[in-house]
Parts: C-alpha cells; structure tokens; sequence
C-alpha cells in the first residue's frame, strides 16, 4: 500500500474513536427525547448515525491524503549553518529541531518535548502496523459473515415448500401489505424461529414446530411481520449494515448503534403486523408462544431478519403498554433524517479544522535558512494561538439539533386499522391490567351498545348486518369474538355445512376457523378417510393440512411398506421430512424392516444413506437401528474408525467405539500418550 495512502487510512481510523463517540452521544440524546414507540423515527435516526460513521472516515482520509499531495519541498540552505533533525509528520504536528552550530542558545534543543509531540510522530512512523491491524480484523470478520451466509443459503437449500394452503395465505397477507413481489413459503426442520431471507427472490422460512405448536391466527401474525421485513427491504438495509461493522469492527459505538437499529426495526415489523390483525395483546401472545417453541439457540449474527429478534419483554412490554403519542409522520420523519445527516456538513469543517494542512516536507537536501541567533527556537508549522477554541465549539450544534428535531407540527392521526393498541373507553375499575382482545369478547352483538373498540374490530373485519344474521342463523352466538374471527377467515355459510357434514358433528367457532385458515376442506378430509383415517378430530385434520399430510403422502408411505401407521406417527414423520424416497433409500441400504420410531429417530440425526454406506465400507454392516442411532448420536463415523485404526486399534467393536467416544479419547489423544512414553 502507498505509504501517503496508508497514513491517510490511519489517521482517519484513528480519529473516528472521537468522532463516532460524538455521533453515539448525539444518538444517546435523540433516542432519550424520542417517545420509544416511535419506532420509524427512532430507526431512521440509527441508520443515519451509522451511515455518519462511514463518511467521517472517508472525509478525514481524503482531506489528509489530499493534505499531503499539496505538500511542497523547502528552500534550499546551506548545510554548513544548519543541522536538521528527521522530520516526522502527524496529522497537525510536524516537529522539526533546527539547532544553529553557531548559536549560544543551542542547548534549548535539549529541552523535553510535550508528551503529546512526542507521542504523535511515534505513532506516525508506526502506522503502517496500525492499518495491517485493522486489515487482518477485517479479514477475520469478513470470513465470519460468509461462514454465515453460506450456513444460511444451505438452509435455503435443504428446506421444502410449505403447504399449498399455507402458501395462498401468505400470498393473500402480501396482497394485505400492498406488496407485488412474490415471496416463497418454506419449512425447514433446522430452524426454531421463522425468519426472512433474500432480495430479489426474498424467501420466508418457517420452522416446523411453528406449523404444529402455533394457532392458525398466530401463525397468520407471525407471517405479517416476516412479510413487513421483505416490504422495508430490511434485508438488504441488514447487509449494509453487517459491512459497517465488518470495517469498523473496532469501534464500541458502531455495536451499539447497530444494536439500536436492529431493535428498532424489529419494532417497525412488529407495528406493521399489529396494524394488519388489530390486535396487539394477541400478537404478543404470538410471540410468547414462538418463543416458547424454540429449542436450539440463536446461533451467530446472521443476514436473515427472524421474528424473535431482539429482546422479547421488551418488545412485549413495549406493545402491551399504554399507547402515547405518536410521532412517527413522515414529517418528522424526514425533519430527524435530515438534521442528522446535516452533521455530514458539519463534520467537513470539524476534519478540517482537527488536521490543518500538511507542512511543506523538508529535506536533508533542502533546509530552512538559519533563524536569527535571539529568535527562539518553535515548530515549523505554527499553530495560532486562537486555533484550539474552534476544535471544540462545533460538536455541540449536531447534539443540539438532533435533540430538537421530534419536535414537529402536529400530524395527522392514524387510520384505525392501523393502531396497534386498542383506544376504546373500558372500566379501568374492573381491571385495570387488561386490554381490548376481540379473542376473548364474548359480547353479543345487539344485546348492549358496543365500544369503540368493538367497532374497529368488527369493521376490520367487514362485518355486516348480513353476517351476523348469518351467524345466527348457522347456531352459532353471534359474539363480537366470532364475527371478527369468521370475518378475518372469509368464513361462508357452505363451508360450515361441508365440514359440519364430513365430521360427522357440529366443530366449534374456534376449530371452524383454525382448520379455515390452515386450508382444511371437505376434500381433504374425505382423502383422508379414504386413505383409512376417517375419524379425526378437528386439531388433528388441522395438524395435517399445516404439515402437507394428504392422501397422496400416506399412499407414498404404503407403497414403501408402511401401510398401518398410527397417525401421530404421521405427523411425526412429515415434520421430520421421512417420505417414500428416503425410505427406499434406506431399504437399499439393507435397512427395510424399520419401524416409524426408528425412521423418526434415523431422520431427526441425521442418519443418511451414505452415512450407513461409509459404515458398512468400515466394516460395520447389517447393524442394529438401535447401535447406529447411538454411533450417530456419539459422533462416531468411518472417519473416527480409520484414525483409531491407524493407531493400532482395529478390532474394536461398537459398544467400545461408543465408550472412547463418549469419553473423549481419540486417534490424538493415543498419539500423545505414546510420545510422553
């Protein structure tokens, strides 16, 4: 690297230490007068924090760099005069000790310099270990995010496409948001959050146990924020951001800046999926009971936006408390954006006024002519006297600025179906920790006169007169909890009738509307029954027709000669991914007689095919499922098997495999111990 350009890119690194610090107090100020409920405002101002973070290093460098380019040689002198000292240049300082052979003064060059002159031009002549630093961190950093980007794209890979039925709701929830791209569903049995992926071809990935543990109005919740993260393009605002720490990895406020922005923008999406459902005491059920589903940690930061990011009280805390005024119009918005980013303009004097141009380099070749004997002796550059007041004086004004930014006209109020909370009078007296939840309401409608609440809710859900007379007339209470959530599930008199006839009994407002949204039809229960399981229950046929169990999978199943399973086992087995070509895979392995159990269990470890081929090439053929379940559990594979044996140990059988596995001892440990002998 060019040695002006790698002075210039350490001093700019250098000097962001002050610089961001500034710009995270600023932050710390506005988010500190920012009602915390405005989450669009209080996002806007961290992307451009960050985003100033990224400019001040470029604006100090270049100014440096450009300092030093303009930089012209001295006069010459006669060397006989003068003796020059070797000049070293720091952004500001540039020491020079021209002591006159001649001069009765020449001791003052013995005098000590301030701590700061000689601190600076030691780290000058260092800088260059300085920028190999930042570069090998960046470097290691670098490797950490495509280590997770391509964990991420083989999660992509592996995972298969939802139910149809599940993939028509997204779709119409996309429609809901007013977006047009089209967006894949898809289930893996590697994740235990949903989360969002992509661009260009933007992806939601739901984990099983979502599809099976969640309501179908809680999942519908879940799915609106994934889908509100693909509308902001929150993805590719995450990428950009990941770059940022990844250069300026260094820096505590770069973390913390990058930390406010992903809390924020989880609180964005969560705001967009309250507006869509209308409630948001039932959203945050949804994601108490997300998170109660999760059994395998979060893992490293990752590009993928997931719906559990962030810290879960707080965003429940945040959702369930009393609303306050808002402040997020696009007035202020914009008003906060622009105040903060005018610290750009501000920060272009500021750099210039911390390094003032670079001194004229001097040279053994070219010295200043001798001073007069009764000048004393000062720094080739000068600095004037009145130069350090400015230093400090323009750092105030961003602070000032962001803090006075939320403070704009009056916006115009939400739509209704917007707001997250609900702004109906209630009698606090009954209980006073309790909130609207249209789930619960079991007011007939006609009987009392109804809140504001109820209204919204019941308008949300475009219920008419019609409807409710509908309701009635179907035997069912016409409570504002059931003509919200039939109208939420486009409910219709035929249906009702259809599934009323092919259960065989009248199912409950509830269970009409979870199979409702999960795509049970009378087809799909006639299948079943045809396929040998008539007599489900209302969670049951729900479980299916979330998970894809359908009479074309039961008959793949039978085909591979599993004709009489229970249908937990089902489930079971869809959820894990087990389907006819797994199964024959594994009978061509010799392993044709497995009960659903031990499929279950093969499949849940991960006991592939080539798995039990490397197996057999080591020797170990024809065994019990219940040994290879236990090797695959212990971690032992050929590769462990060929190692041990390399160290003498080829008779070995599978019990003691498991024990030297379980216990830690491997081909390094046997190889140490014979060379302490």
């Amino acid at each position: 690297m060019n040695g002006a350009v790698s002075q210039s890119l350490g001093w700019a690194l250098l000097h962001l230490l002050w610089q961001g610090t500034l710009v995270a107090v600023a932050l710390a100020v506005a988010l500190r007068v920012l009602d915390r409920r405005a989450a669009s405002v209080r996002y806007l101002l961290s992307c451009g924090a960050l985003a100033l973070l990224l400019v001040l290093p470029a604006l100090t460098g270049w100014h440096h760099y450009v300092s030093l380019q303009k930089a012209e040689p001295l006069p010459l002198a006669p060397a006989s005069l003068k003796r020059t000292a070797p000049v070293t240049q720091a952004p500001g300082f540039v020491l020079e000790r021209a002591v006159d052979q001649r001069s009765p003064v020449a001791p003052l060059a013995a005098r000590p310099t301030p701590v700061l002159e000689r601190a600076l031009p030691l780290l000058g002549e260092h800088m260059h270990w300085l920028v190999f630093a930042w570069a090998l961190g960046v470097t290691v950093s670098s490797l950490r995010l495509l280590s997770g980007w391509l964990k991420l794209r083989r999660l992509v890979r592996e995972a298969e496409p939802a139910p149809a039925e599940w993939q028509e709701a997204l779709e119409r929830l996309a429609r809901r948001l007013g977006m047009s791209r089209p967006v894949r569903l898809l289930r893996s049995a590697a994740l235990d959050v949903p989360a969002a992926v992509g661009w260009l071809r933007p992806v939601v990935l739901l984990p099983v146990t979502a599809l099976t543990g969640l309501s179908a109005r809680q999942l519908e919740m879940v799915l609106a924020h994934e889908l509100a993260h693909i509308r902001r393009y929150d993805f590719t605002v995450n990428l950009v951001q990941t770059l940022v720490e990844t250069l300026l990895f260094y820096h505590p406020a770069v973390w913390w800046m990058s930390r406010v922005i992903r809390v924020e923008r989880e609180h964005c999406c969560d705001d967009i999926a309250v507006g869509t459902s209308g409630n948001a005491i039932s959203y945050a059920r949804a994601l108490t009971a997300l998170e109660s589903l999760r059994v395998l940690p979060l893992g490293t930061a990752s590009p993928a936006m997931s719906a559990l990011g962030g810290s879960l009280t707080d965003r429940v805390r945040r959702l369930v408390a009393a609303p306050a005024t808002r402040c997020s119009s696009r007035w202020v918005a914009g008003a906060s954006l622009v105040t903060l980013m005018s610290g750009v303009a501000v920060a272009g004097p500021l750099v210039a006024l911390a390094l003032p141009p670079a001194p004229p380099t001097a040279t053994a070749e070219a010295p200043e002519p001798p001073a007069p004997v009764s000048a004393p002796m000062a720094p080739a550059f000068p600095v004037p006297a009145a130069a350090p007041a400015p230093l400090m004086a323009p750092p105030a004004p961003p602070a000032l600025m962001l803090a006075q930014a939320p403070a704009p006209a009056p916006a115009p109020a939400p739509a209704p179906a917007a707001k997250p909370m609900s702004s109906g009078k209630r009698d606090m007296d009954e209980d006073p920790d309790s909130d609207y939840d249209s789930d619960e309401d079991t007011t007939r409608v006609g009987d009392k006169p109804l809140s504001v609440d109820q209204l919204v809710a019941l308008k949300v859900a475009g219920v008419t007169p019609e409807r409710v007379k509908e309701l009635e007339s179907l035997g069912y209470e016409p409570t504002v909890a059931n003509l919200v959530q039939f109208g939420h599930a486009d409910m219709t008199p035929e249906y009702v009738k259809e599934m009323t006839a092919s259960l065989g009994r009248k199912p409950t407002a509830e269970e009409l509307v979870e199979m409702r949204h999960v795509g049970v039809t009378p087809e799909r229960v006639k299948g079943l029954a045809a396929a040998g399981y008539g007599k489900l229950s209302a969670d049951d046929l729900t479980q299916a027709a979330a998970l894809g169990v359908d009479e074309r999978f039961i008959n793949e199943l039978r085909s591979a000669g599993y004709d009489k399973l229970e249908f937990d086992d089902l489930v079971e087995l869809r959820a894990l991914g087990v389907n006819g070509e797994y199964v024959q895979a594994l009978k061509a392995a010799g392993y044709d007689k497995l009960s659903a159990e031990d499929l279950t269990q093969f499949k849940a470890l991960g006991v592939s095919p080539e798995y039990l081929r490397t197996l057999r090439e080591a020797g170990f053929d024809k065994l019990p499922a219940e040994q290879v379940v236990e090797m695959r559990a212990q971690g032992v594979d050929a590769a462990f098997i060929r190692k041990l044996r390399d160290e003498g140990l080829d008779k070995l059988s599978v019990d003691e495999l498991i024990r030297l596995r379980s216990s830690g001892v491997d081909a390094d440990f046997i190889r140490q111990l014979r060379k302490k002998q």
